[in-house]
Formats: structure tokens, sequence, C-alpha cells
């Protein structure tokens, strides 16, 4: 039951499926966590079920048989709760334990559902598993220190294996295709964990990403890039855009009449430690650097790199004061982090509004001439153009 429930946790929590562990007096035992999006809150361990899904009463007769026929299923289709369209079945876990799956059918059709059916507890996860990873649209793997426990089918047919079982008696180590120096999983998944990574297989190009399960065992999923463009508008150093993609979003929002902020940002006497320690280290620092500006903009804020040391944020819907105090968060947070070899690194900021009938060009330009003016004030210091 500890597995199921570990495998659930992570990976049926992906806006398809949630679920919720109940007793033979319908009592909660535990529930994934993103169940509250359906159900407005986190049931708590002891809370009566039908409290939270009362569609379930007056069919308490009827769900308690799951307890005593082991291949009973109740099932309530299409159930409309807190603005999404559900499938929720309940079925037998073991003689104490039922569990409850809530399916989002919200964005798919009703009848290329397929509900969940299991003969015994073993089934159970190994079903749970391949359903819910083979309905994803990425290639999906789990993996302890040195094996690939799971896998869905896009990931098999991709590597031509015929099923998990040949899976775990082949060696097969994705990690190996990222690093030389990566010699296993749990390092593979310290180096995927700051930041999503390009890798090659059999010349196609993925990004891959990753997420715990629990302490041994890690979730991982490749995506696999099929616009050309994607790599053309993507610096290969850092994973950031390109300054021209950056450009062309902000001519479009121009074009919208949308008004953003341009922020020309540029790493104070990088050329010195290039110098000093070497491109390697230099390269680490602006990976680091990059790292922690993510921490700080927001998923729909554009953050390009220039070239060199020079990078580019376009922020849309904020306020000048707003963007006052999200850059000066960043400067902060650069001045304070230890760069390993480097030390203490800081950072340059040049900040422009666009204005009325103003062109990208022109609002660069006020944008560097600011970061210009910041520069010579004395560095590690923001410099707002309003004109």
């Amino acid at each position: 039951m500890r597995n199921i429930q570990i495998v659930l946790n992570a990976i049926l929590s992906k806006n398809i499926f949630e679920y919720i562990l109940v007793d033979t007096d319908l009592n909660v035992l535990e529930s994934s966590s993103g169940v509250d999006r359906y159900l407005n809150a986190r049931p708590k361990d002891g809370d009566d079920i039908l409290e939270y899904i009362p569609e379930f009463v007056g069919n308490e007769d009827e769900i308690k048989k799951i307890f005593v026929k082991r291949y009973c299923l109740f099932t309530l289709e299409t159930v409309h709760k807190n603005g999404y369209y559900l499938n929720i079945s309940i079925e037998y876990c073991d003689a104490q334990t039922a569990i409850v799956l809530l399916h989002n059918v919200t964005a798919i059709t009703i009848n290329q559902q397929s509900l969940l059916q299991y003969s015994n507890e073993s089934t159970l996860l190994y079903n749970t598993l391949d359903k819910v990873l083979n309905n994803q649209n990425v290639m999906i793997f789990v993996a302890s220190k040195n094996h690939i426990e799971f896998a869905n089918q896009k990931f098999l047919d991709y590597f031509d294996i015929e099923d998990l079982e040949m899976l775990k008696n082949q060696k097969l180590d994705i990690y190996k295709y990222i690093n030389k120096n990566i010699k296993d999983y749990d390092q593979l998944y310290h180096y995927v964990l700051d930041e999503e990574r390009e890798i090659i297989l059999k010349n196609d190009v993925f990004l891959l990403q990753v997420s715990k399960i629990e302490a041994t065992h890690n979730l991982f999923t490749l995506t696999k890039i099929t616009d050309i463009s994607y790599k053309a508008n993507r610096d290969y150093l850092t994973g950031l855009y390109r300054k021209n993609y950056l450009t062309e979003v902000g001519e479009q929002l121009i074009e919208k009449k949308q008004r953003f902020a341009l922020v020309v940002l540029d790493l104070d006497n990088f050329k010195n430690i290039n110098d000093t320690y070497g491109h390697l280290v230099g390269d680490n620092v602006l990976k680091r650097f990059v790292y922690l500006v993510k921490q700080k903009i927001r998923k729909n804020d554009i953050f390009a790199r220039w070239g060199g040391e020079e990078f580019l944020l376009l922020m849309k819907d904020t306020t000048p004061m707003e963007i006052k105090e999200r850059i000066e968060e960043i400067r902060k947070d650069i001045q304070m982090y230890n760069f390993d070899i480097a030390g203490s690194v800081t950072c340059s900021f040049g900040i422009a509004c666009l204005k009325e009938q103003e062109d990208m060009d022109n609002l660069l330009y006020r944008a560097d001439k600011a970061l210009y003016e910041a520069k010579n004030s004395g560095k590690n210091r923001i410099v707002f153009k309003m004109d």
C-alpha cells in the first residue's frame, strides 16, 4: 500500500487524476496534494468522505460492498465540481481500504475515457501507472539511483523496448547522453533540478525535466522539440531566449497597443572573472545568475540573453513601482549570493517603460542608456529612464 501512495502522489497529480484513500467507515486515510482543486479543501485524516463528495450520499451500502466483493466498482460520471467535470470512481484496494479516483475529463471527450479496473492490489499499482503515464504527451520514466523502474508507452516505443519487464533487464543509461560526468540518476536529478536541460537522443532534441517522488525515486519527463525555430530562438549556454525573439514579442505587443517595460541587465566586471578564473567559471556564473533571476520573475515575463554578460527582461502588465521593487529584489539576491570560485558578483540594471508611438529600437536605446548611467555612477545599481 505504501508504494501505491508514493507513486499516486507523484504521478496521478498532473491535472488528470487525484485520489483519496478511505477506510471501511468511509473515513479519509490519505489524499493527493492536488485534490483541493476539485473539493475546495484537502480532506484531513479521519474526515468523512461524504462531506467532500456528497454525490456518494444514498449509495453508502453499494459503496461498502467494495470491501466484500473485491472486483466491485462504484462510479459517477461527468460530475460537475468546482468548475471541473470529473469521473469519480471508488474501488477495492484491500480488505480495509478503498481508493477514490477523481479523473478530470473537462478537456477531453467522455467516450474516450475508460475506467480503471484492477484484479488485485498488485495489479492496481502497475495498471494505474500504465493508464496515467500513457495519457501523457511526453516520454516519462521513473528511476532509482541506477535503474529505470517505470516508463510510459511513448518511452518504450521510442527505444524499441517491448514492455516494462524488458526495460528493467536492459541497461538504458539516459544520463550518459547529457553529461559524461554524471554517473547515475541521482546525479542527473540534481543536474536537471534547477532548470530544464537539452538532451540529444537518437538525433532528436528533448527538454529534460525532473521532480522528486521520494528519497529513492525521481520522475523524469522528456519533451521532444519539434519546432526547428526553438533552437534558433534559444541561447545554448543558458537556455534563455535570444534577443531577436524578445524583440519580436515586443513588436507584437506594440502592435496590440499593450504597455510593457524593458530591463537591460549587465554583470559588473564580468571580464575580470573570465580573465582570472577562466571561461568555464564564467559560464557557471552566468548560469547561476540566470537561475537567480528566474526565481524572481513571472511566467509571462520574457527573459533573454543579449550577448556575453548582458541580458534583457521584458515585463508585461506591471507598474513602474512594481518593476522597481522586483528588480531591486533581484539586485540584492545577486549581491548576496556566493558564486563559489568567483565569490561575490554584482549586476547593474537599466529600465525603460514603453512610451506612446515608440518602437522597440528606441525603447532598447533608452533602457541601454539607463544601464550606461548605472555603470558610470558606481555599478550594482538601478537606473529607471523616464524620458
